[in-house]
């Protein structure tokens, strides 16, 4: 259920509570659009404390749905904040929110949100460090806040892009800051580390650039693990938004080099469609495909094997596999 009030029509969601931390916001609450998370709404200690003191005899109990209900205080479950909190859905009608809103939720790693947050408050992810997945609907036509955001998440990430244009896998790596001190100046650098920074700058005001993302591979080539260029590559070429043609060989040049940790990659996900899109669009040589079949074998994936075995039927001859007992 969620704490909220009503403020000129529009709802302010001040919590919630419940028994699991996976949390999807209602649009509307009592009919109303849900516009705004309150300062600190999953947060804990005196931020909260202050920010439901404030809201006073105007707080609102809902359920799940938005359903305004009425429930004994002994039988309100216990409050959602910090560890708590898994996994957090806001909807597209969300304006506004506030500073510190998940202030040292560590245990949070997936946030899903649209892209016309107007208002995002300062300090919004302090403290986050679990966040691993953001998944962003873009609204044509309006100012985005996904700059804003990526600035809030300095940690490695993996962003679901969904837009008019089409829908995109990006890999934004880690960045971040040293304070060094220069002793005979007497003063402190600040220096940045990672090339992530660079990625979270591929913007013309707030529109993601695909064409300056994308230009800057080289720096993740010799700056990232394997583990992070390959998820680049992949998600580049399995959801190719405005890739050009240029861009697409040197990323088809790498996974080609790469292709077995590419695949190990792929199909790591849970989803199969991945690791089977790989097999059919770049598994040509007869040995990076076999491996693949190795890899689904092992992996004890049958309904992967029995595709990839129909598939090496069509495209490679027929004859005796060798296996290395190495």
């Amino acid at each position: 259920m969620f704490l909220y009030q009503i403020a000129n029509d529009h709802v302010r969601v001040l919590g919630c509570r419940g028994y699991d931390g996976f949390i999807r916001i209602p649009e509307k609450i009592g009919g109303q659009p849900v516009t705004e998370l309150a300062a600190y709404a999953f947060s804990d200690g005196w931020g909260k404390n202050e920010m439901l003191s404030l809201a006073g005899k105007e707080i609102r109990l809902c359920d799940e749905e938005g359903s305004p209900i009425e429930i004994e205080e002994k039988d309100i479950p216990p409050e959602i904040s910090c560890e708590g909190l898994k996994d957090i859905y806001l909807p597209e009608t969300i304006r506004k929110i506030g500073n510190y809103a998940f202030y040292n939720c560590y245990e949070l790693s997936r946030v899903e949100c649209s892209s016309s947050i107007f208002d995002v408050g300062s300090g919004l992810f302090t403290g986050c460090t679990g966040i691993r997945f953001l998944d962003i609907h873009i609204i044509d036509g309006e100012r985005s806040c996904m700059k804003e955001l990526l600035a809030e998440l300095r940690q490695e990430l993996y962003v679901n892009y969904f837009s008019g244009k089409g829908n995109a896998r990006l890999v934004f790596p880690e960045m971040f800051e040293e304070s060094v001190e220069h002793t005979p100046a007497k003063i402190i650098l600040r220096e940045m580390h990672g090339c992530g920074h660079m990625y979270r700058y591929s913007f013309d005001q707030t529109e993601f650039q695909f064409h300056k993302y994308d230009a800057l591979f080289p720096h993740i080539l010799v700056q990232e693990p394997e583990r992070v260029t390959a998820a680049l590559v992949l998600g580049r070429l399995y959801t190719p938004v405005e890739l050009l043609e240029k861009d697409r060989e040197v990323y088809e040049a790498y996974l080609m080099e790469h292709f077995k940790g590419a695949a190990r990659l792929a199909l790591e996900e849970k989803d199969p469609a991945l690791f089977l899109w790989l097999a059919g669009q770049y598994g040509h040589i007869q040995e990076d495909f076999d491996g693949m079949v190795d890899m689904a074998g092992s992996a004890d994936k049958p309904e992967i094997l029995s595709v990839l075995m129909n598939l090496r039927r069509q495209r490679f001859k027929a004859g005796k596999r060798k296996f290395s007992l190495i």
